[in-house]
């Protein structure tokens, strides 16, 4: 089941008070609205009723979608420098509800489910998307430093990442977003083709592929911070 509380929270541009729900536990197969929610960009957006400024609480939840094989911790983009330290955490959350400390029927749920965790709403949405698309979030992760081999002055900072946003008409839509600013700084469309060359190249990416796929933290973030 999913899980909320209203809280009082503040507006980020002048501190006025606002109710609203707080998530802590989404699931998509019961609530399938909320997953389209988070792909139209409205989960969690409020409108400060004082200065009218529009904003969004950080997500901090579990998303479980057992139709799709997700299960997905997701934190505030500012937790991204202790990726490693929440990473365990999160893994031994998972292990404790459908691992090796559950129930066989938990367990059994459990096997059919892929372990991620995630920064930021962005990143968060970006795994909703990939799955969607049929994309391994592995090999889209290898797209991306494919990407940046290519395009020496790319825009990646501290603030900036290269996001999956869309799949239309055959061609990947990446943009660079800025986390802090939520706003697009740059968009490049993709051929699918470039994703299926960096997964068929079983030998050229071996080594990079095994360390993106160490954990849960599936993201070229992991390499960054």
């Amino acid at each position: 089941m999913s899980l909320f509380h209203a809280q009082t929270i503040a507006c980020p541009a002048c501190g006025a008070a606002k109710t609203a729900d707080v998530f802590y536990s989404v699931n998509a197969d019961r609530r399938p609205d909320l997953r389209e929610a988070v792909i139209d960009r409205s989960f969690q957006a409020q409108v400060c009723d004082s200065c009218g400024a529009a904003f969004r609480i950080d997500p901090e939840f579990n998303y479980l979608d057992l139709a799709r094989g997700q299960w997905i911790a997701v934190h505030p983009v500012g937790g991204l420098g202790q990726w490693e330290e929440v990473q365990a955490a999160d893994r031994a959350t998972f292990d404790k509800s459908y691992g090796s400390g559950a129930s066989a029927g938990a367990r059994e749920i459990g096997a059919g489910l892929r372990v991620r965790i995630t920064f930021g709403w962005a990143a968060f949405r970006e795994k909703l998307v990939a799955a969607e698309a049929g994309l391994d979030d592995v090999e889209l992760e290898l797209l991306k430093v494919a990407i940046l081999r290519t395009q020496p002055r790319a825009p990646l900072s501290q603030a900036v990442e290269l996001r999956l946003v869309d799949v239309v008409d055959g061609q990947l839509v990446l943009c660079w977003l800025d986390t802090a600013a939520d706003s697009v700084v740059e968009t490049m469309l993709v051929p699918a083709a470039a994703y299926d060359a960096v997964a068929a190249d079983a030998e050229g990416w071996a080594a990079l592929r095994q360390e993106m796929a160490q954990g849960p933290f599936v993201d070229m973030q992991r390499l960054m911070v």
